[in-house]
């Protein structure tokens, strides 16, 4: 077992003996130093904490947030928030935008939320202040016919507005694409967009995926149709990626044309991939997502990246795994473009063999291996790469948050602590701390250049005292000192106070001795390990001082306090 399982087999014990459910759970020397951002979905707060937990800021609204929050470089922050609404009633409702300064006040909002268009999920902010809005828009049952829809009923299919914001409440759309403008249907020659959905890839197939039923998403008395939930930008090619959960692929459009490009050829698909079902070039074992979420632009950082590789061929997707045919688990999954840089395209599939989806053929790297209920989020989620390697991910029904490194070994690991109530109580049950998806800036990110970056209290109420240190990489090559070299080792001391028993937990293996306040040695352990449990039943109440010793024997840093009660 290597070091950082014995971190986490360690942290599961003593979580059981301290009571422990939110909060953070492990910081380990390979985890990337930064400041996360962390927004649960049933709160109007948004947090920004270390990776001790510890909130550096935070954002108040009087709206729940709509999803996606975002901290932008001169330090605002730019959320969504939830409005509701009498014709649209899927998840992930939004219908608000709200930009706040580093110090929490208002300085811009824009609603969009009527009964034929509605903001929901997420939104992309583009380098010169707009943002691209992902919206529902409405089409009636009557609509949908005429469309060549065989299904009965409304629909609710994507669009993207692009929003120039002017004063404190305003904007002005500057742009927009529909998919409703990109259709292909095979069932009347009489009716517009007819044609083979095989020969037509780069449109959708009005007549794919059912409208699902039960009220959610969409429901009985809507269409949800597609239920997309993720918008990236990618500024140098100017294109934008849109997710679609309900069916399970992402597709690429341009966004250098006008509107009225847009709407026409120059809006079709420039790429789409994980479920070829959807234009009739593949069968249900060819899918290869399951109600994904979060797919964005890595620009050529991960472990499939090679040398030389185009920034533009790398994407990111938090995978749900719901309905897998090995059983529901989620994973994280990664997969190079079939980008050609020469031509400024990507490859499509040959027209004169239907039978040909678009590549890659499979994914280029996938975390777990195989997948497992041990990990799954039934809907929102999101993964974020590192600059040292390590991917975040957000494993959002449950709140949890956690890093591994590049051979899959858990380095930080965090539980939203914080729902529409406030802050959770440590040693609580848990509930409405779900959390769409978070986000870590790297320590000279510019948004912190002056700030005051003192980190205040845990975001939990009654937390748990606990010795953590971040631990910032050396500047010349980006890996951690050793042992010993660092300034505050990251050691978990728990349950402190102590009553028959306390456990040690650090970042290498140590030794230690507990003293009185005379100098005198109470207890010693000569063995060196990453975890230690320490007998204190024979000890008498009292404050006792605790030296941690290097493998040569020697003291490291200062004592720490522990308390003995009986």
């Amino acid at each position: 077992m290597n070091r950082l399982l014995l971190v986490s087999a360690f942290l599961a014990v003593w979580s059981a003996v301290t009571g422990q459910t939110v909060g953070l759970m492990l910081n380990a020397p390979e985890a990337f130093d930064g400041y996360t951002l962390v927004a649960p979905a049933t709160a109007t707060r948004t947090h920004l904490i270390d990776n001790c937990g510890r909130v550096i800021n935070q954002w108040d609204s009087e709206y729940r947030t709509g999803e996606s929050v975002y901290l932008l470089e001169d330090g605002s922050l730019l959320r969504t928030a939830r409005l509701t609404s009498e014709v649209f009633n899927g998840g992930g409702i939004g219908g608000r935008v709200e930009h706040f300064n580093w110090d929490g006040d208002l300085i811009w909002s824009y609603n969009l939320a009527t009964d034929t268009a509605h903001h929901h999920h997420d939104m992309a902010y583009l380098p010169n202040g707009n943002v691209v809005l992902l919206c529902w828009e409405y089409k009636s049952p009557e609509q949908a016919a005429a469309a060549g829809r065989q299904d009965e009923g409304p629909l609710w299919p994507p669009m993207l507005v692009e929003i120039a914001p002017e004063g404190a409440e305003g904007g002005t759309v500057v742009w927009e694409w529909h998919a409703w403008d990109h259709l292909i249907q095979s069932v009347d020659d009489s009716l517009p967009h007819f044609g083979a959905p095989s020969e037509n890839v780069t449109r959708f197939n009005v007549n794919y995926g059912p409208v699902t039923g039960g009220g959610f998403p969409g429901g009985a008395s809507g269409g949800d149709w597609f239920h997309c939930n993720a918008v990236d930008y990618n500024e140098q090619l100017d294109q934008l990626v849109l997710n679609s959960r309900n069916w399970n692929e992402f597709y690429i459009i341009d966004h250098n044309t006008t509107s009225a490009e847009a709407a026409g050829p120059a809006g079709d698909l420039l790429y789409r991939w994980g479920n070829p079902q959807t234009y009739d070039r593949g069968s249900a074992e060819d899918r290869a997502f399951f109600q994904q979420h979060d797919a964005h632009w890595l620009l050529g950082e991960g472990p499939s990246s090679t040398e030389g590789q185009d920034p533009a061929m790398t994407m990111l997707v938090y995978n749900n795994g719901n309905g897998r045919p090995s059983g529901d688990g989620s994973s994280v999954d990664e997969l190079i473009l079939p980008w050609d840089g020469t031509s400024g395209m990507y490859t499509l599939p040959p027209a004169d063999d239907p039978t040909v989806p678009f590549g890659p053929a499979g994914l280029d790297w996938t975390w777990p291996a195989l997948p497992s209920m041990d990990f799954h989020s039934h809907n929102i989620s999101g993964a974020e790469r590192q600059p040292n390697g390590n991917t975040l991910i957000c494993e959002g029904n449950k709140g949890r948050l956690f890093e591994i490194t590049p051979e899959g070994d858990i380095a930080w690991e965090y539980f939203t602590a914080y729902n529409q109530f406030g802050p959770i109580a440590q040693g609580d049950n848990v509930f409405g701390n779900a959390t769409f998806r978070a986000y870590r800036y790297a320590p000279d990110y510019p948004a912190f250049e002056g700030r005051d970056m003192t980190p205040g209290d845990p975001v939990e109420g009654n937390p748990i005292p606990n010795d953590c240190v971040t631990y910032p990489a050396p500047a010349d090559t980006g890996s951690t000192a050793g042992f010993g070299t660092r300034p505050g080792h990251f050691v978990r001391i728990g349950p402190n106070p102590a009553d028959g028993r306390f456990f040690l937990q650090a970042e290498a293996p140590i030794g230690w001795t507990l003293t009185d306040a005379s100098g005198r040695t109470v207890l010693r352990s000569s063995a060196c390990a990453f975890s230690h449990v320490v007998e204190t039943s024979d000890i008498p109440s009292g404050v006792l001082l605790l030296h941690l010793l290097d493998t040569r024997g020697l003291r490291i840093n200062s004592p720490r306090r522990v308390h003995i009660q009986h």
